[in-house]
This record gives structure tokens, C-alpha cells and sequence, in this order.
């Protein structure tokens, strides 16, 4: 199996949270695993933040990351740590050198797991950060922008899967309900698009696009827009005006 084979099971198995055989605690499993098998990182270790504050480990990919998790979490310091209260990626390029002794418990614990290097990604959704997933890399560097992206990307992934992950099975009328609501939201954006073509004199590939762009500026869903101009409760000419 060539890597974007790789990339894309990884995407759909983390994606897939109404799966049978799926719940939290399998999805952060994958998480972990996925990340240390497609970015090259040694151990993978992923911290949630419950209501109550802090930070408690789900998942680990070896005995080394959950040993390195464990201590961040009684120091209450090191990357996983940082990451989840600045909401930021941290990376420590070297933690032999400046770069570890910023952790006076945890950089010297993880020189002695073997380890060169970190990073912290936080794990968000709508720019909540909700914890943080630790890569740990044997050499000094790190590990190269495009795994640093794609593990990111898993990690959002993830975030999102779970905030929408239900206990409940999903029916099959559940499924046939989301995919009606769906054409019915692409029927109303058409109508809505063409609204807007006949009044400004404009194609329907324009029209959508002044749509779509009143929407984002607008900080508003595309359908909620669609919805208020076929409903005549938003002016086509404001639209029009906002996105010229």
C-alpha cells in the first residue's frame, strides 16, 4: 500500500464515527497510531482536557509515551502541556539543548527514553482546543513542515469525529434524512444563485460566487443565506453590494 493509500484509510477510519465497532476511545486510538505510522515519529501519545480542567492521557502508541505522558501530567509541564493552554503547536527541536531544559522533569526523562525531539499539536474544533497529541521523534530536528501538516490535519480530523460521534446507532432513516437534507440545501443555494444572477445581470457561475462570498464575509453558513434571500428576508442587493 503506496502512502496516499495509507493517508486516505487513515482519513476515512478516523472519519467514520458512526461505524459499529467505533467509539472515543478507538478513534484517539487510531489517531495515535495513524500519526507514528505516516509521519515517522517514534511514539505517539494523545492528552483530552476534561470539563474540570487539566489534562488526562487516552491514548499512547508504547510504553515510553505513556511513561512521558504520565510525567507531563505530574509536572504539569512539557509540550502536551503548553500546547493545550496556548492552543498553539510547540515544538522542541532539540531536547538535549535549550529546547528541553525549558522542562526541567520531563526534558531530561524524555532524553532518557531516547528521544531528540517533540512536538505538541493541539487537538481542536471551531478553534476550541480540546487537548493535545505529542509526537516524539528519536534524532534532534524534529520532523519535516509536511508531516508536521499532515498530522494536524489527522488530529482535526479526529476532533471533529468526536464531538459528533453519538452512542446511539445510527438508523438507516437517519442516513436517508441527512442525504435529502442535503440535495434539499443544494436546491435552495441554486435558487438563491439564480435570484442573485437575475438581478445583477449575472451569470450563474458569478452569482454563486458573489453567494459564497457574502457568506464569508459575512461569518454566515452559505445555506442560512440561501435560505434568507429565497425567503425574502435578505435583500438580493445586499448581497450584492457587500461582496462587490
Amino acid at each position: 500500500m503506496n502512502r496516499e493509500q495509507q493517508l486516505t484509510e487513515a482519513l476515512v477510519s478516523l472519519a467514520d464515527s458512526f461505524a459499529d465497532d467505533v467509539d472515543p476511545v478507538v478513534l484517539l486510538d487510531r489517531l495515535a497510531a495513524n500519526c507514528a505510522e505516516l509521519t515517522g515519529a517514534e511514539a505517539v501519545g494523545v492528552m483530552m482536557a476534561p470539563l474540570r480542567g487539566g489534562l488526562r492521557t487516552m491514548a499512547v502508541t508504547d510504553d515510553r509515551a505513556a511513561l512521558l505522558e504520565f510525567f507531563q501530567l505530574q509536572a504539569d509541564e512539557g509540550p502536551c502541556v503548553d500546547c493545550y493552554r496556548q492552543g498553539e503547536r510547540v515544538d522542541a527541536l532539540d531536547l538535549a539543548g535549550a529546547g528541553g531544559g525549558r522542562w526541567a522533569v520531563v526534558g531530561p526523562l524524555a532524553r532518557a527514553a531516547g528521544f531528540g525531539s517533540a512536538h505538541a499539536l493541539p487537538l481542536r474544533v471551531h478553534q476550541q482546543t480540546i487537548g493535545a497529541v505529542n509526537l516524539l521523534v528519536a534524532q534532534a530536528g524534529g520532523l519535516p513542515e509536511p508531516e508536521l501538516s499532515l498530522a494536524q490535519a489527522l488530529a482535526d480530523v479526529t476532533a471533529v469525529a468526536l464531538v459528533s460521534w453519538s452512542p446511539y446507532p445510527v438508523r438507516a432513516d437517519d442516513i436517508s434524512s441527512r442525504v435529502q437534507a442535503a440535495i434539499a440545501a443544494k436546491a435552495t443555494v441554486e435558487i438563491a444563485g439564480g435570484m442573485i444572477a437575475e438581478y445583477g445581470g449575472l451569470s450563474v457561475t458569478q452569482a454563486q460566487h458573489v453567494l459564497r462570498a457574502y457568506a464569508v464575509r459575512s461569518r454566515e453558513r452559505l445555506t442560512h443565506v440561501a435560505h434568507a434571500l429565497v425567503q425574502r428576508t435578505l435583500p438580493p442587493d445586499t448581497v450584492l453590494t457587500t461582496s462587490s
